[in-house]
């Protein structure tokens, strides 16, 4: 059994053995990048862990704020928010696509996708929300869960669904972790990432 399994089992082994993921994207490119890249995070924890995440995530909202975007935050706030994160009983997988191609990042989201769901599944994970997007490319991620199960490679009970990030804080949390990662690999901001630690598993995969 690798840590990471272990770790997750015990997360859930006070309450109702289920575990869950939180999954949200970005993408690293611009000037001085020299491979652009896709980042998809998975935030994975046991449902009973989650309100004390969601209480300490909101404590950290500046006034005037509804969520937690790291893009919009500065470099003292994303260390502290960071500072929190690794403060939880939280586990992040990250799988990052190179180089991605800005015409063609929907094929970069679902080789990304399929790896991800393909180590969500091997970790145990039974629930996964996914940031929702437009209702067409909600379809196209919901089919592509499809072919993963065809394959069967995600059990067929592995619920997924679409959760927003004004109403669900957990999703704030790979938000930040892809956000950490990317910055670290821009050379730009590294001490989340650095505080985030062993917790984040980062997979690198090749999109040409």
């Amino acid at each position: 059994m690798s840590d990471r399994v272990a770790t997750l089992r015990s997360m859930s082994a006070t309450g109702s053995g289920v575990l869950h993921a939180w999954v949200d994207e970005s993408v690293h490119s611009g000037p001085g990048v020299q491979r652009p890249s896709y980042l998809l995070a998975a935030t994975m924890t046991a449902s009973e862990t989650c309100p004390s995440v969601r209480e300490a995530l909101r404590g950290l909202l500046l006034p005037s704020a509804r969520r937690l975007h790291w893009r919009d935050e500065s470099d003292r706030r994303q260390i502290e928010i960071a500072t929190a994160i690794a403060a939880q009983d939280l586990l992040h997988t990250v799988v990052i696509g190179i180089p991605v191609d800005s015409r063609r990042q929907e094929r970069a989201r679902r080789l990304c996708m399929e790896r991800l769901l393909i180590e969500l599944a091997g970790l145990g994970v039974q629930r996964i929300w996914l940031e929702t997007r437009t209702e067409s490319l909600n379809a196209k991620d919901l089919a592509m869960v499809a072919a993963v199960r065809g394959k069967r490679l995600l059990p067929g009970d592995t619920f997924v669904d679409f959760a927003r990030p004004l109403d669900e804080p957990m999703l704030w949390v790979p938000d930040a972790v892809a956000g950490a990662v990317g910055a670290k690999r821009k050379g730009r901001n590294p001490t989340p990432r650095d505080l985030l630690g062993a917790s984040v598993e980062e997979i690198t995969i090749e999109l040409t």
